[in-house]
């Protein structure tokens, strides 16, 4: 910096120098000079001059001022040469001092460009370093929060395997309860029927054994028994008459008879003469096993006023002797005329009681 700025320096002073000397110059020329050359102060004397002298010393004087014009002239030319150097020499210095300083500007313009340019690859460096840690920020929370939701997924998820394989052992277990009531049930029936079936065997050995023993009696005791059997069908209808016609007489008479007291346990409702009539002519029809002893079951039966039977259920009770009354209503068809319109009638069967 500092060699540079010692050459326009010294320019500055050689031109300014020169200026002086140009303005000196012309000083000295245009300062008039004293006739005679002589120093001042002196005395004038007055001399007595011809003409011709006169006229040869007005010529000289003439040309002396001629030759000054032109020695004048030729300095103006001249200091105007020195003038004109010196503008030329101040603008060629002042052009090369304006483009020192353009290209300094220049320079320290491109200093700044490349500071700013420096600055905004730092800016960028920065912003993508900022940029870059947010979105590992990001990243990092994103992969927080899927992992935070695998986890609750899959203690949702555990949950749920566990609560269904409480559900699963807890039907497995009722599944495996009800398949051992069920066995226990089965083998119960099992055994029922094991024991009915060796109880049947037994009275089958029993019965084949009074077969055998009675095996020579059996012509004379089936004489016997069919004679029986007629008497006791006999005796049947014979007592079922007396039966009707002991209701019909009771009836007639407004009193209790005989009829009703042999209704027994077969009457509706304990005090109907006319059901329990029905009654024992239901039971005495039905087909009694040895299952329904014990068993009771109540049957409604709508009748005509003639005796009539209309329809016979619903049926309340063991549904054997429900079926087994229902098939003895619908044998007999109708009954004898009722004293009155009963229309339906509650028959209490009890096989047991006859």
């Amino acid at each position: 910096m500092k060699r540079s700025m010692t050459g326009p320096v010294v320019v500055s002073l050689v031109l300014h120098a020169l200026l002086i000397l140009a303005f000196v110059l012309k000083w000295n020329l245009d300062k008039p000079k004293r006739p005679g050359g002589g120093g001042g102060g002196g005395v004038v004397h007055a001399v007595v001059i011809d003409e011709l002298q006169f006229k040869q010393h007005a010529e000289f004087v003439k040309q002396q001022k001629v030759q000054q014009q032109q020695e004048q002239l030729q300095k103006q030319e001249e200091q105007k040469k020195v003038l004109e150097q010196t503008r030329q020499l101040k603008e060629q210095e002042t052009i090369r001092l304006r483009r020192e300083e353009e290209k300094k500007q220049a320079e320290k313009e491109a200093v700044r460009k490349k500071e700013i340019e420096r600055q905004k690859l730092e800016n960028e460096k920065k912003i993508a370093l900022e940029k870059k840690k947010l979105e590992e920020k990001k990243q990092k929370e994103l992969e927080q929060k899927r992992l935070e939701e695998e986890q609750k997924k899959k203690q949702e998820k555990e949950k749920q395997d566990a609560e269904k394989k409480r559900l699963d052992d807890l039907k497995k277990k009722e599944e495996e309860l009800k398949k051992k009531e069920e066995e226990l049930k089965k083998q119960q029936e099992l055994k029922k029927q094991e024991e009915l079936k060796k109880k049947q065997a037994e009275e089958k050995k029993k019965a084949e054994e009074q077969k055998q023993a009675a095996a020579k009696k059996k012509e004379e005791e089936k004489k016997k028994a069919e004679l029986k059997q007629k008497a006791d069908a006999a005796a049947r209808k014979k007592e079922a008459q007396q039966l009707e016609e002991d209701l019909f007489s009771d009836l007639d008479s407004d009193t209790p008879g005989s009829a009703g007291n042999k209704a027994g346990p077969g009457s509706g409702n304990g005090d109907d003469q006319y059901s329990g009539l029905v009654a024992d002519m239901v039971k005495r029809n039905m087909l009694i096993d040895r299952t329904m002893f014990g068993k009771t079951a109540v049957l409604k039966v709508r009748i005509a006023p003639d005796g009539l039977v209309i329809s016979a259920g619903p049926c309340d009770g063991n549904p054997t002797i429900c079926n087994a009354g229902i098939a003895a209503v619908n044998r007999i068809g109708k009954f004898p005329k009722p004293p009155q319109d009963y229309g339906v009638l509650s028959l209490t069967l009890d096989p047991g009681g006859q």
